[in-house]
């Protein structure tokens, strides 16, 4: 039987760094805390608790102002405790139609809160157009249009939000207001490193898009492995980011150190921080052929 739920995933970013600097047992200890802390927001905000997955829990609330006054108090939670300013959440969350089998829930609005989740930055909230279509007028003015993706399993483009759930926006430093020469200055400052076997190439967002894929006549790195498709994917310059598309028949497979391998076919993925891509295959079967990915910023 379906419901209609909205779904919200909160992931701890910087965990992994986390684990390196301060050891298994310490870095554990401090992720359970922090779980545990926004379970306690979720039940105190009439949500409920399906899973905890690593380092990322996995919730769902029957009303999605509740669920937003819980992401909210997550982020401010986790905002406030200075002594972790190494690490911050990632939020996304969507609504729609829910099926519960076995204590655990399915369902588009599942897949959307957890692609969501994927790309939003540390300290971000992002929802797709169901939740953003529940909020009352006052939670809407808070709420921003924050891209257009093909979320995993879709064929068209989805209108995805942003919520602000600082009290001010100019409280922000991720979104404070800028001058033109700021973000001209910004867009030039902001480069992506490529390194494959031999080859090193700087990406500016006015060099983009970049195709990747095996026939050398029509892409601009040529990758010759079997999985290739002749054009397997781009790296597109999107609302201040670096993102990669794939359009291929195999996917892509994205590996970082905050959040692990990560497969995408037919969708989007933004390229932040230092990654490893392959085409088609897993970097670990393949791995003379991948391509380094590295954002440069001056």
């Amino acid at each position: 039987m379906s419901q209609l739920k909205a779904i919200l995933f909160a992931d701890i970013s910087g965990s992994s760094a986390l684990y390196k600097t301060s050891g298994n047992q310490n870095a554990k200890q401090i992720v359970d805390f922090l779980l545990d802390t926004l379970a306690q927001i979720v039940t105190a905000n009439n949500g409920k608790v399906i899973k905890s997955i690593g380092d990322e829990i996995m919730t769902c609330f029957d009303d999605c102002q509740d669920c937003l006054k819980a992401a909210t108090e997550m982020q401010l939670k986790i905002n406030s405790m200075s002594q972790q300013a190494d690490l911050a959440i990632s939020i996304g969350i969507g609504f729609g139609e829910v099926i519960c089998d076995k204590q655990d829930l399915f369902g588009e609005a599942v897949n959307d809160a957890a692609y969501l989740t994927q790309i939003a930055q540390g300290g971000q909230i992002l929802l797709n157009l169901g939740v953003y279509d529940q909020l009352n007028e006052l939670s809407k003015i808070k709420v921003s249009e924050f891209d257009r993706v093909i979320i995993k399993g879709a064929s068209v483009e989805s209108l995805i939000y942003r919520y602000f759930w600082h009290e001010e926006r100019s409280n922000d430093s991720e979104t404070r207001l800028m001058s033109v020469d700021q973000v001209v200055h910004g867009l030039e400052t902001v480069k992506l490193e490529l390194t494959y076997k031999a080859q090193t190439i700087i990406l500016t967002s006015d060099q983009t898009p970049f195709y990747l894929g095996r026939d050398g006549q029509k892409c601009d790195l040529k990758v010759e492995a079997e999985s290739v498709s002749r054009e397997h994917c781009q790296i597109k310059f999107s609302r201040g980011k670096f993102v990669l598309c794939d359009h291929s028949s195999n996917g892509c497979y994205i590996t970082s150190s905050n959040k692990g391998e990560m497969y995408i076919r037919r969708e989007e993925y933004p390229l932040l921080g230092k990654s490893v891509l392959s085409l088609g295959v897993r970097a670990a079967i393949t791995p003379s052929n991948v391509i380094g990915v590295s954002l440069l910023s001056e």
